[in-house]
């Protein structure tokens, strides 16, 4: 049996305001002026800001106050109450679709900001570039790009041909190829054609192949490297254990010789598939500043480059007309120009505030040009700024610092806290630099264990276990001692 029933509950609903707030907070400054432009193409109702025109008329309306005056009025003519339709309340509770869902016009998408300042080019986007403009067969292509989605993130194909064949056989049900059978010789001959592409060493089998097929294409010296691909093809576990002594004996290598050979090996790209995911970092585009002027520091963001807003008030009379769905475009869209506004201006005093907090409590590391970085949460500075932590970690997302002494992402700033023996609190990050520091110190032939590191860290104050220690190494991409030894005569 069906039957009616009513009942309560309490929902907690993000108003259109918020999300967008949180959204614009979100995205670093380099996109955000993207944002703008998009938003602008799409609401007439925001414009940019014309400084020299606007001091033009500014002084004209110095000259002759009341002809501007009377022009000012003409064109900014205000709506009469009776005359509007709509009130407050409308703005607020509207269902209206341009801001509650993700379509502001019919028929017009809405962008995801959230995303746009992270699309890039991938490695496979541009492998499947490479593929379709070399001459090949369209059946090889349909293989190339079986191939290409078979890549694994490091750049490497280590599928089973026979499971990429009984893939294919799936996908070209439908297609031109479904009565055509692959073979592995057609698999082997588009894949030797993919790992000519760039970047060199791309699909291959194992790291041995991608590091050969470099060797091959480099223009290193003729003796040399035969030397280098004999090793790699012959005694790969020495060369990849270190055994110095051994690759030594067996080719009859002075200590020069041999260490040279390491070092040419070692400029070689073991993931070439990483060569895309680490290039958009390249380029840092700072989103605040923080300079030392007149003995105070100076907290100025970065933005320059993004476009002034003003509202454009050139349609509010239609408003006056009696057009119901003239008068909706004009209301929905001049709200959506507010609450962007608001968002611009919310987002630049919260940056400011979180910069300014962050100044604050990390004055000791400004003071001495990035050092003594002290253990900070993103709790803390919520706390001085009376927001959420939330609010502070989207700010803080992403976003760079330039300071006088380098420039630094914002997370940087917040780490957790050991307790040396004095009974202070210090910054992991400090113990970091710090074993960065040992390291880089050590005797190559002997480098040190992690025993050696935590009784090296002890010497200046710092208590951590072994397991500890090796965690923080591993963070810095510093590989174990046996892999950092190094020979000398």
């Amino acid at each position: 049996m069906f039957k009616q029933s009513q009942h309560q509950k309490q929902l907690q609903r993000l108003m259109p305001q918020i999300i967008q707030k949180q959204n614009l907070l979100a995205i670093p400054t380099i996109a955000l002026e993207q944002m703008v432009k998009l938003e602008m193409e799409i609401n007439p109702f925001l414009e940019e800001v014309n400084e020299m025109l606007e001091e033009q008329q500014e002084d004209e309306s110095e000259l002759n106050p009341e002809e501007s005056l009377v022009e000012s009025e003409e064109v900014l003519e205000p709506v009469k109450k009776e005359d509007e339709e709509f009130d407050t309340d409308d703005y607020v509770n509207s269902e209206y679709e341009g801001y509650k869902t993700d379509v502001s016009i019919e028929g017009e998408e809405k962008a995801n900001y959230e995303n746009m300042w992270s699309t890039r080019v991938t490695l496979k986007d541009n492998l499947l570039s490479q593929l379709h403009l070399s001459e090949i067969s369209e059946k090889e292509a349909f293989i190339g790009e079986e191939i290409i989605w078979s890549i694994d993130d490091e750049g490497y194909f280590r599928d089973d041909l026979e499971d990429v064949i009984a893939d294919l056989d799936k996908q070209k049900i439908g297609t031109p190829y479904e009565d055509e059978t692959f073979t592995q010789d057609e698999l082997q001959k588009v894949l030797k054609l993919i790992q000519s592409f760039e970047p060199l060493g791309i699909a291959s089998r194992n790291l041995e192949e991608c590091l050969i097929t470099q060797l091959n294409d480099s223009e290193i010296d003729g003796i040399l490297k035969k030397k280098c691909k004999d090793i790699l093809v012959n005694h790969f576990d020495e060369f990849r254990l270190k055994n110095y002594e051994k690759l030594m004996k067996e080719y009859s290598l002075t200590t020069e010789e041999v260490n040279e050979i390491f070092k040419t090996i070692s400029h070689l790209n073991p993931k070439p598939g990483y060569v895309y995911e680490t290039s958009e970092n390249i380029y840092i585009y700072p989103d605040v500043t923080v300079t030392f002027k007149d003995n105070e520091y100076v907290v100025e963001l970065n933005d320059k480059s993004i476009p002034s807003l003003r509202l454009n008030d050139m349609y509010s009379h239609i408003m006056k007309t009696s057009d119901k769905e003239a008068k909706e475009f004009v209301k929905n869209n001049l709200e959506r120009a507010k609450w962007f506004l608001e968002s611009l201006r919310s987002r630049k005093e919260t940056l400011l505030k979180v910069m300014y907090a962050i100044l604050h409590r990390q004055k000791d590391f400004f003071d001495n040009m990035g050092k003594n970085l002290r253990p900070m949460l993103e709790k803390e500075i919520a706390e001085d700024i009376m927001m959420d932590i939330s609010t502070v970690s989207r700010t803080v997302r992403g976003k760079y610092v330039q300071t006088d002494f380098g420039i630094f992402e914002l997370k940087h700033f917040f780490s957790y806290h050991i307790t040396n023996e004095s009974g202070d609190d210090i910054s992991t990050k400090e113990v970091k630099v710090k074993i960065a520091e040992i390291i880089s110190e050590e005797d190559s032939a002997k480098p040190f264990t992690d025993d050696d590191l935590v009784e090296q860290l002890t010497k200046f104050g710092y208590k951590i276990a072994r397991r500890t220690a090796a965690k923080y190494r591993e963070a810095l991409r510093i590989p174990v001692a046996r892999l950092r030894r190094q020979i000398t005569k």
